[in-house]
């Protein structure tokens, strides 16, 4: 769980790469008539931090962050968020397209938000008949699943537990294209979906037989340097 956790934070004050450079951003959405009312915080770096408050705990809304004119937005497809028991939406945004940190999406602009707690989150796709599959709830809008693939190509999405009402899929967006797991090998894969930094991961879990015979490795170059010396 440390290591997840580790990971949020530190997706949450890095910002990589290139910037789209078309700030001031503003949230705009259902909750606003997709005005220009609620401008974001510049913090700094390319990130982008906004709230929007006064609204129904519960209610479900479409949103984009955007610049002035809506030529530059973000998530590519609509995103879909619930209002916290406090009746807000926190956004984290980050104006970055180039991004190295192994998560996705990895060349476009992200959209966070503190997770509201409303509901779980779940993995449906290929690999479970699209039936969904509960994800563990790791805290500060963190969550996962691991999963035993055979080798093959996987479509999948991560959405609200028992509902399509909220999904998120290739781009962070309500509506997205599918996500794609293509598994080379059989073996067992973790799916991270991570709501305050607007990202999400896929990637095969090493086995431990290949981990000791890398610790291995290591430790006889160590030797023989040592001998060396």
């Amino acid at each position: 769980m440390k290591r997840f956790v580790c990971l949020a934070i530190l997706g949450l004050v890095a910002q990589m790469g290139g910037s789209a450079s078309a700030n001031p951003w503003y949230a705009r959405g259902d909750f606003n008539g997709w005005d220009l009312s609620a401008q974001l915080t510049d913090q700094g770096g390319g990130y982008f931090t906004g709230t929007i408050s006064g609204l129904n705990p519960g209610d479900r809304f479409n949103y984009k962050i955007a610049n002035g004119d809506f030529s530059v937005s973000a998530p590519g497809s609509d995103g879909r968020v619930i209002a916290d028991a406090a009746g807000e939406i926190n956004y984290n945004f980050w104006e970055s397209t180039s991004w190295g940190d192994g998560w996705e999406p990895s060349t476009e602009m992200r959209v966070g938000y503190q997770d509201p707690g409303q509901f779980g989150w779940e993995l449906i796709g290929a690999m479970n008949g699209w039936s969904g599959a509960a994800m563990a709830d790791l805290g500060g809008g963190l969550y996962s699943i691991q999963v035993n693939l055979v080798a093959g190509s996987y479509d999948w999405k991560f959405r609200e537990a028992g509902s399509w009402d909220i999904a998120i899929g290739d781009n962070f967006g309500n509506s997205a294209a599918n996500n794609t797991a293509v598994v080379a090998a059989d073996g067992d894969w973790l799916f991270q979906l991570d709501l305050p930094n607007g990202r999400w991961s896929a990637a095969a879990i090493p086995e431990p037989s290949s981990l000791a015979l890398a610790g291995l490795a290591l430790v006889g170059v160590a030797c023989r340097r040592r001998r060396l010396v």
